[in-house]
């Protein structure tokens, strides 16, 4: 890292004579493992030089990823710089005060050898310390060991000077390094940690590591985790710690990628890992991977400690009607979603929401409803933990790779009676997910209202909730519309998506006033609409509705059965 202010990392890569192999093909990673969209790191690649024995090597350049060297099996040495801009969980980073290092943004693999052993030796920019989980090498300076081309992209590498803190618990050493401004209680921060690592691992009986490093980035906006097998790295709106709801946020996802040092890094199908860096890894089970873990999040933090159980409810209702508002929610099944990831989740198109829903959405759902089912076969007793805790024992441990029958399979065990109708229906059908009448059976009372209907103390406030056009709009100056609800008196009126409303009944509108002005209409009542499309002006007639939306209550019943009574507190206890 000469020159930090230029953000490019300057790699040597040593390969050793492979006799066998007098011709080599260098293959650089096209995504990262846990963000499942191909990125084309290659693009950030300059200078590249490749040379044996003092020369030049003959080199062709195959593709977006590959090249290929003559190396008449002889030693060779490839270096290159990468540019290292963008700070994300997924991609390295560099300037004058930090550096983040991200395998799969950084590093050659040669085709055929990715089970060879690497060794990882950084020059570090003085004044700065070095943090990874990858194993040190005995008596050499900043140098680590990798027993694969897996495992070495898999051990980001944090450089700079964060501020560090370590605890021990259940026979690991865990580390923590936090790097940017917070205003964040860090002691309460460090607290939460380990109290989410101490509830995670009682749940799997210990921990499959000796040693874990928490990387944590405060950034000026928030930008979401990424799991490794020994570490994870978690990016934060540094200066958002204003109220508890952000201390929540932090917990949520700490949990959340802890929890995948089990599920996704230990407990995986076939089809994550060992991998393929030079495309698409298509699996039928992030609803599992990535679903149920959104699921366990909570429950991970309910078993520590960390959020109470009225809390939780509050939240689940909030969230359920999100959810439950999603046009596209029931026309794509799970198993699908999970598979089309790489296809559309992330580079969706602007009719997505109204066709498909998020996998990591559905499945929290879906993971609720079985735990529910769960629950309530085993009077309380046993839930969604114990299928995760079964898994772990069969195939995590043993490192088995996993099957949907494998996990419909540890789920019967648990309930003790046949659930393929669950995982027909629910997973790779798209039948409605009947939440509330689970929620029912464990021993919670539900209600649902119009918005106008929560509102008791503004009846003019109520009133202007009561009309719907079924419209969202994008952030930003404009009104411009982000999504139309098919059958809304938007879609009727032939709205569409990226039209700019620019006026409301000859009232001027933007972003920030757009919604206000549809409110002063009634349910009934005709609005008029100025918009532009590609330059033109149009106007459209719209004929407001009452809006479908509703808002939930979800709330301890008191007057519940004994036997759903043990339900609800099993679930809400999370053993």
């Amino acid at each position: 890292m000469p020159e930090p202010q230029s953000h490019e990392l300057h790699i040597t890569l040593d390969i050793p004579a492979l006799p066998d192999r007098p011709v080599l093909d260098l293959v650089f990673p096209a995504w990262a493992p846990g963000s499942y969209m191909v990125r084309d790191f290659s693009r950030h690649i300059f200078g590249l030089q490749i040379t044996g024995n003092g020369r030049n090597l003959p080199c062709e350049r195959r593709d977006k990823l590959r090249w290929r060297v003559a190396s008449d099996g002889q030693p060779v040495q490839v270096s290159y710089r990468v540019f290292a801009f963008e700070q994300s969980v997924r991609t390295s980073y560099l300037d004058q005060d930090r550096a983040f290092l991200l395998g799969t943004s950084l590093f050659f693999m040669v085709e055929g050898e990715s089970a060879r052993p690497c060794r990882l030796d950084v020059d570090v920019p003085r004044g700065w310390r070095l943090h990874t989980a990858l194993p040190a090498l005995r008596g050499a300076r900043h140098c680590f060991m990798a027993g694969s081309f897996d495992q070495l992209v898999d051990g980001p590498v944090e450089l700079g000077t964060p501020s560090r803190h370590a605890f021990r618990t259940g026979g690991a050493d865990f580390e923590v390094t936090i790097a940017g401004p917070s205003n964040a209680d860090m002691g309460r921060l460090l607290r939460s940690l380990r109290r989410i690592v101490e509830a995670t691992g009682a749940l799997f009986g210990g921990f499959p590591f000796d040693r874990y490093l928490f990387i944590i980035h405060a950034l000026s906006e928030r930008g979401g985790g990424l799991e490794h097998a020994c570490s994870c790295t978690l990016d934060i709106a540094g200066m958002a710690f204003e109220d508890e709801k952000a201390y929540q946020r932090f917990d949520e996802l700490a949990a959340h990628e802890f929890f995948h040092a089990w599920n996704v890094k230990r407990i995986a199908d076939r089809e994550l890992g060992p991998f393929d860096y030079t495309g698409e890894n298509y699996t039928r089970l992030l609803w599992f991977h990535e679903g149920f873990t959104e699921y366990m999040e909570s429950i991970i933090l309910l078993r520590a400690g960390l959020l109470e159980p009225e809390r939780y409810l509050k939240d689940l209702a909030e969230d359920w009607a999100k959810y439950a508002s999603r046009p596209g929610r029931n026309l794509t099944s799970l198993s699908e979603l999970s598979f089309e990831a790489w296809i559309k989740q992330y580079k969706p198109a602007d009719n997505f929401i109204n066709c498909a829903v998020s996998y990591y959405e559905k499945g929290k759902w879906a993971g609720l409803l079985l735990d529910l089912m769960l629950r309530k076969a085993s009077v309380g007793r046993r839930g969604l933990p114990h299928v995760f805790r079964r898994l772990w024992q069969s195939h995590g441990r043993r490192g088995r790779s996993l099957t949907a029958r494998d996990i419909r399979s540890a789920a019967e065990s648990v309930a003790g009676l046949p659930l393929g109708s669950y995982f027909s229906r629910f997973i790779e059908g798209t039948t409605e997910l009947p939440v509330i009448a689970w929620l029912r059976h464990a021993g919670l009372r539900v209600e649902s209202r119009s918005p106008a209907q929560t509102e008791h103390d503004d009846q003019v406030k109520a009133r202007r909730q009561e009309s719907w056009a079924g419209l969202s709009f994008a952030s930003g100056g404009s009104a411009v519309i982000k999504n139309v609800i098919p059958g809304s008196p938007a879609w009727q009126a032939g709205l569409t998506f990226r039209d700019e409303i620019v006026a409301i009944n000859g009232h001027r509108v933007d972003a920030s006033t757009v919604g206000k002005r549809l409110a002063d209409s009634r349910p009934g009542q005709v609005t008029s609409v100025a918009f532009f499309r590609q330059a033109i002006l149009r106007t459209a007639k719209l004929r407001m509705s009452r809006t479908p939306e509703r808002k939930w209550t979800f709330v301890v019943d008191p007057a519940a059965s004994p036997g759903r009574q043990r339900v609800r507190t099993g679930w809400l206890r999370g053993y």
